[in-house]
């Protein structure tokens, strides 16, 4: 690329650039306390160990990656200490930072494709001051990872859906693959994704049918060398073990609503539960065993209480910034009180007030990225609510909204967490932007008419006063 190349490109993407310079500045900005200090432990989480030790170990050993948890974000983390060691966790947490920056590139795009530079750059702007997405950016977790793709996977549908161009359609599965090796819960994303091509207008059923089935074969053909890798190890045939963790987790929040009890306490009596099983090493010899075990019993849960089960699907509290990550890696709070409890038997604000043990007050320095939040939900679910005013000609792009947002939100329960709403947050952004372009217009067509018809109110007055005043 030239000099001039480069130039003229700058100058047709200032905004962009502007919005991830900006966006990169703030996220490193937060991180920079904690990489300076002690990356390892400000950016880790419970579940960070079973990231890291593998990573570490492949890096450092070659030892092959355990089937514990999905490869994605391992394979990602043991790159980045291959090249710059073991230990560094600040490397991994700047370049998790830039990864972070970078999901602004396909949200702009998406907006492109969708008809709008305007509203490709709103919504950039709505992620990269989005609370969640920059508390999360440095953490030793997969969600950062997870989200990326999940724009690029949104962006590629767009594409496919607007320009009717037909690659793009397995080019987004295949995305969509890769992210389930980093998450699992992408591994069922393809159903939505088939019922997304079944249903969209103006296409031949043959056209369709080729598609789904290309679709099928890509998707199948990324995931299957893990899956045939974990089943050949007594892993069984599955992207990772993690999923009969469902059952002390979900499990126990279930037991616990039912039986109006404590979280901990229930998945303690289930762990327990679980060690006296496992003891029959005969019945239970590797980890596709237990595994089943653990599935088999959450499973008899469901069916044994669906009418608790179901709503537990459908927390609200997903969706609420994560600004006790952001005061976390500042340093100005600390997790892991026991907030989880007074959650669950006070409700949110008695949690808010025990996470902050009277610091309420470092919520007012949160106040601009909580009303970028506010400005977001406000202007997406607005737009949303219009889509189902108008559902005859807006249902196609309520389907799509279920597939690439509430998707993310159902699954995750009842064990949720607001990271948990990163992959839903590129649909959501630019539906935001175009929610806010709307009501400006509606705005600029409200004044054009005062202007076009200034008397037009008072003419009433008018007349009434002439009536009143004849001789």
């Amino acid at each position: 690329m030239t000099f001039s190349q480069l130039k003229l490109f700058c100058s047709r993407n200032r905004w962009l650039l502007l919005l991830l310079a900006a966006a990169f500045a703030v996220r490193l900005g937060v991180a920079l306390p904690g990489i300076l200090e002690d990356p390892a432990a400000r950016f880790s989480r419970p579940d960070t160990p079973g990231y890291l030790e593998p990573a570490r170990a492949l890096a450092a050993e070659g030892t092959p990656l355990s089937a514990g948890r999905a490869p994605g974000f391992p394979l990602f983390a043991a790159l980045v200490f291959r090249c710059f060691g073991v230990e560094a966790y600040g490397a991994l947490a700047v370049l998790l930072v830039l990864v972070n920056t970078a999901t602004l590139i396909p949200v702009w795009l998406a907006g492109r494709e969708a008809g709008s530079s305007t509203a490709g750059v709103i919504a950039a702007a709505l992620l990269g001051l989005n609370l969640t997405m920059t508390a999360q950016a440095p953490m030793f977790l997969s969600d950062t990872l997870a989200a990326f793709f999940a724009a690029w996977q949104f962006y590629f549908f767009v594409r496919f859906w607007k320009r009717r161009e037909m690659w793009s359609f397995p080019v987004m599965i295949a995305v969509a693959a890769l992210g389930a090796l980093i998450r699992p819960i992408n591994s069922a994303w393809i159903w939505p994704a088939l019922f997304l091509l079944a249903v969209l207008p103006e296409l031949p059923w043959r056209r369709k049918l080729a598609l789904g089935a290309v679709s099928l074969a890509v998707f199948g053909a990324i995931l299957f060398p893990r899956m045939a890798h974990n089943a050949a190890r007594g892993a069984g045939f599955s992207i990772d073990t993690n999923t009969g963790a469902m059952y002390h987790q979900n499990g126990a929040m279930l037991l616990a609503k039912v039986n109006g009890t404590d979280y901990e306490a229930e998945k303690q009596k289930i762990l327990a539960e679980l060690d006296r099983e496992f003891a029959d090493k005969e019945r239970y010899p590797d980890e596709k065993s237990r595994v089943d075990y653990r599935l088999k019993r959450f499973k008899e849960l469901i069916l044994a209480h669906p009418f608790a089960w179901f709503p537990q699907h459908l927390q609200w509290r997903i969706l609420l910034p994560d600004a006790p990550t952001f005061l976390e890696i500042l340093g100005a709070t600390t997790s892991d009180r026991g907030t989880m409890n007074v959650l669950q038997a006070q409700g949110v604000w008695a949690a808010v007030r025990f996470y902050f043990d009277g610091k309420l007050y470092l919520l007012w320095l949160l106040a601009p990225l909580l009303a970028v939040t506010g400005i977001l939900y406000l202007a997406a679910f607005g737009l949303l609510a219009s889509w189902f005013w108008r559902w005859k000609s807006k249902w196609y792009a309520i389907f799509v909204f279920l597939a690439f947002a509430e998707y993310y939100y159902f699954l995750p329960a009842p064990i949720t967490a607001p990271r948990n709403q990163l992959p839903a947050l590129p649909i959501l952004t630019l539906m935001a932007a175009f929610g806010l372009i709307q009501g400006r217009d509606w705005v600029k067509r409200r004044r054009k008419e005062r202007i076009a018809y200034p008397g037009k109110a008072a003419a009433p007055r008018q007349s009434c006063q002439v009536r009143c005043h004849r001789p």
